[in-house]
């Protein structure tokens, strides 16, 4: 229904050129998050002596924004700056095992893999401070910046990972996650486009696209759109230009990017829009789901049903 009034459905819009004739189009779309019951992520959170954290996470950011949303979801769990969650990520020698970056799994599964471990690591974090504060855990809190609290005194994590560590003390805090599931997380999406054909020539103008995408809860909001953004126009490229020109022997005329012609700024719609329609997903890491590849799922059908 937003989408809808946003393009003005049902309302037929008319081009000064007669040889132009506008057309609108939608399509709905769904996509997964990983794969339930074959996928696995695993991480491990370490409170470090200078009370920061170090994750070890095996998923692989390739452009997604996946680095820096794991290190979200530890510093949120764990009430911690984003700044002080070091993150080595995606080294065999070192990481735990993930299956990898592919079918839309890096906030659902490794970043559920990254919140487990510090929700571990919490528990161990609030055995230790109760401990060093002489008060029950059940009365301590942990409070934006990197301190528990408790009803009579506080420590920062800075002097509980001193404790731990000393002596007396029972040893570095780390803990270890590994996230594996049979529930999906099923992001969705509406796709509205407008399109001027020029009935003479065949060329299409992309007039308006609105692209309305549910990922859950964005953990990133400006990144999630930016993966919105770069999907819809990629796709807008594949379904209207792009093409391999061969010749009768079989081989590329265009193998490069001066005769290939992707998408470029100036095939960007006349008006493009994204919009994140928030929702809270009951099996994700905060509410949250997969945001990337659906975006690419709407162009090809939406600008079909349009022209």
């Amino acid at each position: 229904a937003q989408g809808a009034e946003m393009i003005r459905w049902g309302v037929k819009e008319e081009s000064d050129d007669p040889d132009v004739r506008i057309g609108k189009g939608v399509a709905i779309i769904q996509q997964a998050s990983g794969l339930p019951g074959i996928d696995s992520a695993s991480a491990t959170v370490t409170l470090l002596g200078d009370g920061t954290f170090m994750l070890l996470s095996g998923g692989t950011d390739m452009g997604t924004g996946l680095d820096t949303m794991t290190t979200k979801m530890v510093a949120e769990c764990l009430g911690a700056a984003m700044g002080d969650v070091a993150l080595i990520a995606a080294d065999t020698d070192v990481t735990p095992y993930d299956d990898g970056a592919y079918a839309s799994s890096g906030t659902f599964f490794s970043g559920s893999a990254a919140l487990q471990a510090a929700q571990g690591l919490r528990a161990q974090l609030l055995e230790a401070a109760a401990t060093k504060l002489g008060e029950p855990k059940e009365g301590l809190e942990l409070v934006f910046p990197s301190t528990v609290k408790g009803r009579t005194g506080s420590a920062t994590y800075a002097e509980v990972a001193r404790f731990t560590q000393s002596g007396t003390g029972s040893g570095p805090l780390s803990s270890t996650a590994n996230f594996t599931t049979d529930k999906a997380a099923f992001p969705y999406g509406a796709h509205f486009c407008q399109v001027a054909v020029n009935t003479r020539t065949g060329a299409v103008k992309v007039q308006k696209y609105l692209a309305l995408q549910d990922c859950g809860t964005p953990v990133n909001p400006e990144l999630a759109l930016g993966q919105i953004y770069g999907g819809v126009l990629k796709t807008i490229g594949h379904s209207l230009f792009e093409q391999m020109v061969l010749d009768e022997r079989g081989r590329c005329l265009n193998a490069d990017l001066l005769g290939y012609q992707v998408p470029m700024i100036h095939d960007l719609p006349d008006d493009f829009r994204a919009v994140l329609v928030e929702t809270n997903d009951p099996f994700g890491p905060y509410g949250a789901k997969s945001v990337s590849e659906i975006s690419c799922n709407g162009a090809a059908p939406a600008l079909a049903a349009a022209i």
